[in-house]
């Protein structure tokens, strides 16, 4: 019986992206498999050639990049000898993607619902009313709360986790083969990811994400990245019960849940990925790895394994192997026993005496920090920082009729009451457009409160003048959810970090 095609095939897939100071190597041979009706995931640190792969695929690479080597083929199809017109036109047909920075993705002079129909205009030569009721129909389906008003909406006039299922929807509207879902559930609650990964599950899907827990419950087999290389590829409980490569088990030592179980401080993959301009001429973790030898440093491993299960490493993990956390956590407390031994032998002096200590001092001792396998303890209960009073935030919607005179009142946070003591982590949840952000919004002082109080630190924010009310945004900062849209394009990095510091006039 002869094996099916594959719904999705890239073979030995290099990526190269021309910059001023050189040549990125984004992708270096890559190769991954997706069957019809499956769906992969892929996985691994940011920068590690995730986005990447997938705008390969989808013909989007931004300025100096381009496919050096490889194939990608689409149901046998080698869309790298295609002509960009007719990768277009299998955009959204048979390859639908749903992208990162949802805000940015969408045109913010149109309407939600010119935008979600729009493929079905082009691909589908569909007429425009027909369209807008399916955009509707597709809006409904990924959990849109009111869809027939959604569609009459622009883009910034709708919550994160909306504008992710705009895209979400934008994406499936065409009914295509293949999804590329780049971090489709960031921004929406839980109830409502459940919706989309079900949703999703009948098409051959590339998976990307950093939610390891939306790896394990959703996807069939597992690929892991590490700059621009897949270094495992797995089904997914075997990934997750018998990883082999020394980055995949420093992941899963990694995930919060680890620590909590066994009651040790949270385990972190020390150093940083190597720069895809300078690469290493060995194994690209060698310089992270706890198991690392000259074997490593000096040449690249190729890929091997048995089966499904595939793997680039000279030492693989075995079963019974030490644990990346447990390791490290003996490691610096050998090291922090020899310093604190080289330290009572200094104290000794050159006669040799004894110090005043015991001239073996524990890892607590010898650096005043605490023993990294101690489970961290409570901190002391602290004054108030952060005091929100019934705070309430009102928005004027448009009125209806000709002259727009009957104006109404959207009320997007009714009597909000939070209290955050110094020292505290508090969390704020709920559903997608519930007033989680705009309370964060009005706290950071970014918009002013249509009612209540907020008070930081005893001092009413509303009060604040001149000097003071500049001051107040040193003290209260806000991490926006579209990271790439709270950035001007027009600035470079350097530019971006230093004008707060301009604004408030701090540092040189």
């Amino acid at each position: 019986m002869s094996t099916p095609t594959p719904l999705l095939e890239i073979k030995d897939l290099h990526t190269d992206i021309e910059i001023r100071s050189g040549v990125v190597r984004a992708l270096s041979g890559v190769d991954l498999v997706v069957n019809a009706g499956e769906t992969l995931g892929v996985v691994g640190e940011s920068g590690s050639g995730k986005t990447m792969t997938a705008l390969s695929l989808m013909g989007l690479l931004p300025q100096g990049g381009r496919v050096s080597s490889g194939s990608m083929l689409l149901e046998g199809e080698d869309l790298t000898a295609m002509p960009p017109a007719s990768v277009r036109k299998l955009r959204g047909t048979k390859v639908g993607m749903i992208f990162q920075d949802p805000l940015t993705s969408l045109n913010p002079t149109m309407k939600i619902g010119l935008q979600v129909c729009e493929p079905l205009r082009v691909h589908e030569k569909m007429p425009k009313k027909e369209a807008l009721a399916r955009a509707v129909e597709i809006l409904k389906r990924v959990g849109m709360p009111r869809p027939e008003s959604v569609v009459n909406s622009y883009p910034h006039q709708l919550s994160g986790g909306m504008r992710q299922r705009v895209m979400i929807a934008m994406a499936l509207v065409c009914q295509p083969r293949i999804l590329i879902a780049d971090e489709p559930t960031t921004a929406l609650d839980v109830t409502t990811q459940m919706q989309i990964l079900d949703l999703i599950d009948e098409l051959g899907v590339i998976l990307i994400t950093h939610d390891l827990g939306v790896v394990a419950g959703h996807t069939d087999r597992v690929s892991v990245m590490y700059a621009g290389r897949i270094v495992e590829t797995a089904p997914t409980k075997t990934l997750f019960t018998e990883p082999r490569h020394r980055y995949t088990s420093s992941l899963m030592a990694a995930l919060p849940e680890r620590a909590l179980a066994e009651r040790t401080r949270l385990f972190s993959i020390p150093g940083a990925p190597p720069s895809l301009t300078d690469l290493p001429v060995g194994c690209r973790f060698a310089a992270r790895c706890l198991w690392a030898t000259d074997q490593c440093r000096a040449g690249y491993p190729d890929l091997g394994g048995e089966g499904a299960h595939t793997y680039a490493c000279f030492h693989p993990v075995l079963d019974d192997d030490e644990s990346p956390a447990a390791l490290q956590a003996r490691l610096d407390a050998e090291r922090a026993a020899d310093e604190a031994g080289a330290d009572s032998t200094d104290q000794a002096g050159p006669g040799g005496g004894e110090s005043s200590g015991s001239g073996c001092a524990s890892p607590v001792e010898a650096d005043g920090a605490q023993d990294p396998t101690a489970p961290p303890t409570e901190p002391a209960p602290r004054g108030t920082l952060l005091n929100v009073k019934e705070a309430s935030r009102e928005y004027e919607s448009a009125g209806s009729g000709f002259f727009k005179r009957d104006k109404g009142v959207v009320s997007a946070v009714d009597r909000v009451s939070i209290t955050v003591r110094k020292g505290e982590t508090y969390g704020l949840v709920g559903e997608s457009g519930c007033g989680k952000s705009t309370v964060g919004r009005l706290i950071a002082g970014l918009e002013p409160p249509s009612g209540g109080a907020i008070e930081l630190d005893g001092r009413d924010l509303a009060t604040l003048k001149g000097r003071d009310a500049v001051k107040i945004h040193q003290d209260v900062q806000m991490m926006f959810q579209d990271s790439y849209a709270a950035m001007d394009p027009r600035m470079r990095i350097d530019q971006i970090l230093a004008e707060p510091m301009s604004i408030q006039r701090t540092g040189d």
